[in-house]
């Protein structure tokens, strides 16, 4: 079992580079305007947050609600269509009590839900329930119409847009990868067919480790533009370009499961070749207008104007919200006379309905076992019947089709991996449940 450890990435004062750095406790949780980020015109040099440092501790407290600012990005459009209506409602009128939690804090002790907040770094909470909202609060600047990165919550919304695909019957699960991109063809993933694609079973090399420098995700980082190019980079520049040096093989596609966000965006090319449609197009047309979002998103872009599919969009929590319910109930956004289909049906329930656990499933955590990562998705449908998109440093969209539940929440965690507070969100989650 991987073990969760406490590494925070800090600027070398050496070298003025990244640097992944294991600490003994996490740093007090302040607010971006409480480090003094981007205050004053301009800014002294030290609190200035730009494309080299926003990764960084505490950067990424003010960086996560400005990404526009940061690289060039591609305007996901809620088209011309009404928004879905979110009405608000006390908890005793839609049953679910939310006083008196008391949430494992993963180290002994309890918190109460304020105290989990605080101690998590959140930048948004809203909790959904029967569609409608009974708790919605911000943190660290943020409001109702900010947008707040998803980084790998992306994921889920490129695993709908390929099983629409597959929908339409423009792709399916069995074809091969290289049928619709044939430079796949001398590349590890010349034998991985779509479904595996979506389920991560591809089998390919790849290393997703944040916590060294040369894992294959931080140089895949630099080929996507997420950090600039060093002067002595001698790796690929582009998304597309770095897909076609991956031609190591770990595991025979089909058989295990390990978490990569390369092949996100294998999947999205082979979409967009597919569907003759830009990732960002479908994206609009397909999701997130049809859903009735009440704010555009946006997505960060590599330097050929790729859309990075595994972890560049950025929403509101009230469209995030929108989002993780329409997928709990079959595809239906709104409700009663207002009520309905935003996508097909088949598609949001092979989403929610999660695969079958084995040994390692989870991702090899001890927090995750039972789990599966389905279709872009991590469920825990086995565990305790819900699903649930997520992004490193604090994002997670917790969905429980049954209870018909949604919790919303951005956070600028200074950990990258989620995994380090499973604990305190599990206890949350089962608590909101039985109360549901």
């Amino acid at each position: 079992m991987l073990t969760p450890r406490l590494v925070v990435t800090v600027v070398s004062p050496e070298t003025g580079r990244l640097r992944p750095t294991e600490l003994d406790v996490l740093p007090e949780p302040l607010t971006a305007a409480e480090h003094g980020l981007m205050v004053g015109s301009p800014p002294p040099a030290d609190k200035r947050v730009h494309h080299g440092n926003w990764l960084a501790w505490p950067n990424i407290r003010w960086a996560l609600t400005h990404m526009d600012e940061l690289r060039a990005s591609g305007l996901v459009s809620r088209g011309d269509g009404a928004a879905t209506a979110l009405a608000t409602a006390s908890p005793a009128e839609t049953g679910l009590d939310l006083d008196d939690l008391s949430i494992d804090d993963g180290d002994g002790g309890s918190w109460a839900l304020d105290e989990m907040l605080t101690g998590t770094y959140t930048d948004a909470f809203l909790v959904l329930h029967r569609g409608r909202v009974v708790l919605e609060r911000y943190f660290n600047g943020m409001g109702p119409s900010t947008r707040h990165a998803m980084f790998s919550m992306t994921k889920t919304v490129t695993g709908v847009l390929a099983m629409l695909a597959v929908d339409d019957g423009v792709m399916g699960f069995d074809d091969l990868l290289s049928d619709h991109v044939p430079e796949l063809a001398d590349t590890a993933f010349a034998p991985v067919t779509v479904g595996q694609a979506l389920d991560m079973t591809d089998g390919i090399r790849f290393v997703e480790d944040y916590s060294d420098n040369r894992s294959d995700i931080m140089r895949y980082g630099t080929a996507m533009a997420f950090t600039p190019t060093p002067a002595d980079w001698d790796g690929p520049d582009g998304i597309h370009e770095a897909i076609l040096g991956f031609t190591e093989r770990a595991t025979p596609p089909g058989e295990i499961f390990l978490y990569k966000s390369v092949t996100t965006d294998v999947l999205a090319w082979v979409v967009a070749r597919a569907t003759g449609q830009r990732w960002i197009d479908g994206v609009s047309e397909r999701i997130w207008g049809p859903m009735g979002a009440g704010d555009d998103a946006s997505v960060i872009l590599d330097n050929h104007g790729v859309a990075v599919s595994s972890g560049g969009m950025s929403c509101t929590a009230r469209d995030l919200a929108r989002l993780g319910r329409m997928l709990a109930r079959s595809g239906r956004v709104g409700d009663g006379s207002d009520e309905r289909q935003a996508i097909p049906g088949a598609v949001a329930d092979d989403l929610a309905a999660g695969g079958e656990p084995y040994p390692g499933s989870g991702g090899g955590y001890a927090t995750r076992e039972g789990w599966t990562f389905h279709r872009h998705c991590w469920n825990m449908q086995r565990v305790m019947g819900a699903f649930m998109p997520m992004g490193v440093h604090g994002q997670r969209l917790f969905c429980h089709p049954g209870k018909d539940l949604v919790v919303a929440k951005f956070g600028s965690h200074p950990v990258t991996g989620n995994v380090y507070t499973d604990v305190s969100h599990e206890s949350l989650y089962r608590q909101l449940l039985e109360r549901c």
